[in-house]
């Protein structure tokens, strides 16, 4: 299947006001050199409140994230992404909806992870990940085995993880990786993604 390049869309910037509520940027350097500066990624210091979190990792321009915000009022959603078009469409659309809900962070994925505390998410998604299965471009694959250990330090007992991808052999690598790790169960195994629309869809 084709895919449609990111910055073939329009869209428009959203105010600084809105971009400070909804939007929090994490450098790279305070990652790598001062991450014990940096506050947690917790309902508390995200939403101000305690109820359940969600991570979606990678986002892209938000439709899974605010339909299922939309629907579950009493829990938190973040959506994570690098690309800024794609993360003004997503906050135009919150703000079009006006869902206090919903949070995005423009940040490194895989350090971020540190930043979360151990059993504190209620689900995580990663919905259609650029596959990466070339030996030389490991160093961008979404799902590493280091990113794989923190999805399972961060998952509260009986939450679940979702995976989806349309690469048959990037999907086989990443089902043994979660399968070897002790502490995850593989619930089911489906063919369709049944739990809303994304973008890529």
């Amino acid at each position: 299947m084709t895919r449609v390049k990111l910055n073939r869309f329009k869209a428009e910037k959203p105010t600084d006001e809105l971009l400070e509520k909804y939007l929090r940027v994490i450098d790279s350097k305070d990652m790598y050199f001062r991450m014990e500066s940096l506050p947690l990624l917790t309902s508390e210091t995200l939403f101000g409140n305690d109820h359940p979190m969600m991570f979606d990792l990678g986002c892209r321009r938000g439709d899974f994230v605010v339909s299922q915000a939309r629907e579950n009022p009493d829990m938190n959603f973040v959506g994570f992404d690098l690309h800024w078009k794609s993360l003004w469409d997503a906050i135009n659309k919150t703000t079009a909806l006006g869902l206090e809900n919903v949070r995005y962070l423009r940040a490194d994925l895989r350090r971020s992870m540190e930043l979360v505390p151990d059993a504190s998410l209620s689900e995580i998604t990663m919905l259609f990940p650029t596959p990466v299965v070339k030996q030389n471009r490991l160093k961008r694959d979404p799902l590493p085995a280091e990113t794989a250990d923190h999805i399972l330090r961060v998952l509260a007992p009986g939450s679940s993880f979702h995976f989806v991808t349309d690469h048959t052999e990037y999907f086989a690598v990443k089902t043994a990786l979660l399968d070897d790790l002790d502490g995850f169960e593989r619930v089911s195994d489906s063919r369709r993604f049944e739990g809303g629309i994304t973008w890529f869809q």
